[in-house]
């Protein structure tokens, strides 16, 4: 794995393994966001996706792929801690597959580039009717969010517990603020991200190929003055518990309840989230649904990069009080170390698991090292899972033990609704 600076601020990392027939780029770009910004990052995944300057439209754009044997290249923006990262991900056919002998690789390099350092835009203004088409599409993604309950319920949870910090705001913006991104506002922050954003480029190919060279010669011309993204922002937990009961004419109540932690190492983290809600015969899926019966679904996840644990669950108004004692009973009994120990090796088996299916993505895999990249870990999956073997039932409970209840949240089901 060949992994070097290729700008400032900008690291690239090649792995080459002959078991793919595809190559596979990747690029990540992590800044801070804002009220005002949200919106217009979420937009960008879209709008540099959709054309350029020299395919100056969707239709020419995705023409243009089909033709490069149905190559893709499609974004996507996730939340890290406070900040986000704008994923750029394109995906071809390997040269020696070609038909006529075509250079696919250098192809999509250059539509690649084109698309990132030469966006269909004028006089500092993104184009129509490209944008307005995005941003449309972007007000639809905001809307569907609201939709699905679930996530809704998760992003107002979110909101309440990171008051006046950045990951309180939800991953698309405001409808409110969608709305007012400008084409030349957003034409603004994709060029400050060019020159600002750290960027982790990953190239996953079947045989050695000039893709660095290139990549270089691309980045040459940016005059680029890197700056930090708040990517490690652990929220401080509030004095007390907050509550919030919201009404909605919706079928099933969704309750989220957040905790709050510092100082619990990443493996420790991992092992007792799988334990308690991540896998699939954990004590929030063995003792809360199955054998209470007392929801839908219940699972948990952690981020790490803002320290804290959420578990969240659909369940019948008359359930609600009877799922949260049971929750917290779940954490008591990691706390006291009342659990089947064949979980930690059940958790652990999961983590082997997931890690061979993604051995066999070349997606997957650029999408595990940009992971690593991000926290600093160059271990390799079969060392993670030495060290998650490593970790006894002491520090478990020690780190159950750190859990502060931070948020409850709870979407209550209008009666009307119900019956």
């Amino acid at each position: 794995m060949a992994d070097q600076m290729i700008g400032n601020g900008i690291r690239y990392t090649e792995i080459i393994d002959p078991k793919f027939r595809s190559c596979l780029l990747m690029m990540q770009f992590y800044t801070a966001r804002s009220a005002e910004t949200a919106p217009a990052l979420a937009l960008l995944t879209d709008l540099l996706t959709a054309s350029s300057a020299e395919y100056p439209g969707i239709s020419a754009l995705s023409l243009r792929l089909d033709s490069l044997y149905a190559a893709d290249f499609s974004a996507k923006l996730s939340l890290c801690g406070d900040a986000v990262s704008l994923s750029f991900t394109a995906s071809w056919l390997d040269d020696r597959f070609a038909l006529e002998g075509e250079n696919i690789t250098g192809e999509m390099l250059k539509l690649v580039t084109g698309c990132l350092m030469r966006p269909h835009a004028e006089n500092g203004v993104f184009c129509e009717p490209e944008f307005r088409i995005c941003r449309q599409n972007l007000l639809d993604d905001i809307d569907c969010e609201r939709n699905d309950k679930r996530t809704y319920a998760l992003q107002r949870a979110a909101s309440l517990c990171f008051q006046g910090e950045p990951a309180a705001l939800p991953p698309y913006g405001s409808r409110k603020n969608a709305e007012a991104v400008t084409p030349a506002l957003a034409y603004r922050i994709w060029k400050q991200l060019l020159t600002a954003a750290p960027i982790d480029v990953i190239c996953i190919l079947p045989e050695p190929k000039p893709v660095r060279s290139i990549l270089t010669g691309a980045f040459a011309g940016l005059h680029r003055c890197p700056e930090a993204a708040p990517l490690f922002a652990p929220s401080p937990p509030k004095v007390k518990l907050l509550r919030e009961t919201e009404h909605m004419a919706v079928n099933q109540s969704k309750l989220v309840m957040i905790y709050k932690y510092s100082d619990v190492p990443r493996d420790v983290m991992y092992l007792l989230n799988s334990v308690l809600g991540g896998i699939n015969q954990s004590l929030l899926f063995m003792n809360v649904r199955e054998k209470q019966s007392l929801c839908y679904y219940c699972q948990s996840h952690t981020s790490v990069l803002k320290g804290t644990l959420t578990v969240d669950c659909g369940v019948q108004n008359e359930d609600l009080e009877a799922a949260e004692h049971a929750i917290r009973m779940q954490i008591e009994l990691l706390r006291k170390g009342e659990y089947p120990r064949s979980m930690l090796n059940e958790a652990v088996l999961d983590y082997r698991r997931r890690a061979a299916i993604i051995e066999n993505s070349n997606a997957d895999t650029a999408a595990r090292i940009a992971d690593n990249h991000l926290f600093d870990d160059s271990r390799t999956p079969e060392e993670i899972a030495a060290a998650l073997e490593r970790i006894t039932p002491e520090q478990l409970s020690a780190a159950a033990n750190q859990l502060i209840p931070d948020t409850v949240y709870t979407l209550y089901a209008e009666e009307a609704m119900r019956s």
